[in-house]
């Protein structure tokens, strides 16, 4: 691999107090010098223009869709995807068909990560064998494998001593076991916020107290077996101050949030006209906003920024769940769950900055740092952060330009975003993958 410089380019990186104009060179796929000049000695040169450049981001929790279902998506269309949302690395969550839950699967989809991916691709166990919630997976086993966490996301582990033992064999193995926050038995096929926009509207309900309840039963098992945990995609202010008070206790507790629920509010259930976002349009919804857990309202999208802010909240992670346009053709109660995140992320999140709710630094704390902290001792490699021998895996974004978001925008096989029609801030110029450019 020839080296490579990249001049004139805004470093950010708030884990190393990076925040200044300046050269990178890049050597066998590390960053081996970062400087305010560096002279051309025969590498090629890449031009910045003042551009941001920040490390690689991370995104804790993808659906690629493959095995099973690759209609929809598959690991090479997935990866095309995040690479031109800026992703480096991703992690994908083992709710294929069939489920991750064996070493003879993991290995089949390793062999395919390998043939298929343009990025960086970690691979989740489930917890339970086929994600029922009866019988534990071979932790022990899966735990020597290289796979990064163990989830039955999609579905909560409802019997409460099954998730203490898989809690405390993931641990003993140095693994955080990702949660999925919803009780099913609250759940009753819910599927939109309970709250006006879903009475006015006649869809099922799907109550707060699902998540809620879950959390609180999870930190109590936590805390009396001094064990961690991760909770996925957190949607209520009930649960970030849950975790946050877990937290000043001293709990080892991560969680996340996607950018859905910190861009959207329930009334978006309604459908848009135009660029008005949440236009109130009665005779219509759109399907496409709908996913698990619902959008809440407005004052949680608040106490979710503010759990982001304090750092109750440790990561941003998309859920990227993309839908075939047949799929979400359907009522929005039947229709399936989930939002295809992985090309708006970012520009969504510079659109939150934008408008002041969000800093610039917590967008790259949240996608880069904060994950690779999870990440970095299980792969044996240094990544999220700009600094000297670090994996150069880094996204160059222009702050300055609007992306209008089309149905032809997406290199996803799906298009199932409500922000469909609407302009947000920013455009990825450049993603990079130790050394190699995959997007841009």
């Amino acid at each position: 691999m020839s080296d490579l410089i990249l001049k004139n380019v805004h470093l950010l990186d708030p884990s190393e107090k990076l925040d200044s104009l300046s050269d990178i060179l890049i050597s066998d796929g590390k960053i081996k010098k970062i400087s305010k000049k560096i002279d051309n000695n025969n590498e090629k040169v890449i031009d910045g223009k003042n551009r941001l450049l920040v490390p690689g981001l991370i995104d804790f929790h993808v659906h690629y869709r493959d095995p099973g279902e690759t209609y929809k998506e598959d690991i090479k269309s997935g990866s095309i995807a995040s690479a031109k949302g800026g992703f480096t690395t991703v992690v994908m969550m083992a709710n294929t068909n069939p489920a991750i839950d064996s070493l003879d699967k993991l290995n089949d989809q390793k062999r395919t990560i390998e043939l298929h991916s343009k990025i960086r691709i970690l691979q989740t166990s489930a917890l339970t064998l086929g994600r029922r919630g009866e019988n534990l997976v071979n932790i022990e086993e899966l735990s020597e494998s290289g796979i990064v966490a163990f989830s039955d996301d999609g579905d909560v582990v409802e019997d409460k001593e099954l998730f203490i033992e898989g809690l405390k064999r993931s641990n003993a193995k140095k693994f955080f076991v990702l949660q999925h926050a919803e009780a099913k038995s609250l759940i009753d096929d819910g599927s939109a916020n309970d709250g006006p926009p879903a009475i006015r509207m006649g869809l099922a309900a799907r109550t707060r107290d699902a998540e809620i309840s879950i959390i609180k039963r999870d930190i109590q098992i936590a805390k009396e077996n001094k064990l961690k945990l991760y909770f996925q995609h957190i949607s209520t202010k009930e649960g970030v101050e849950i975790i946050r008070n877990a937290k000043k206790e001293g709990l080892e507790i991560q969680s996340e949030v996607t950018p859905h629920h910190l861009f959207l509010n329930e009334n978006w259930v309604y459908g848009k006209k135009g660029d008005i976002p949440g236009y109130l349009d009665l005779d219509s919804y759109d399907t496409n906003f709908r996913v698990n857990p619902p959008i809440r309202e407005e004052e949680d999208r608040i106490s979710l920024l503010e759990g982001i802010k304090d750092g109750t909240i440790d990561i941003i992670a998309t859920d990227h769940a993309p839908h075939s346009e047949g799929d979400k053709l359907n009522t929005f109660d039947s229709a399936p769950a989930g939002i295809n995140g992985a090309e708006t992320a970012l520009l969504t999140l510079l659109t939150i900055v934008s408008k002041g709710e969000l800093h610039i630094n917590d967008v790259i704390r949240t996608m880069s740092n904060n994950p690779s902290k999870l990440l970095n001792n299980l792969l044996g490699i240094n990544i999220g952060k700009i600094k000297e021998n670090y994996q150069a895996d880094l996204t160059l974004i222009d702050r300055n330009k609007k992306t209008k978001i089309t149905e032809d925008f997406f290199s996803s096989k799906s298009k199932n975003s409500p922000l469909i029609g609407n302009e947000m801030i920013g455009e990825i110029v450049m993603t990079m993958v130790g050394g190699k450019i995959v997007y841009g």
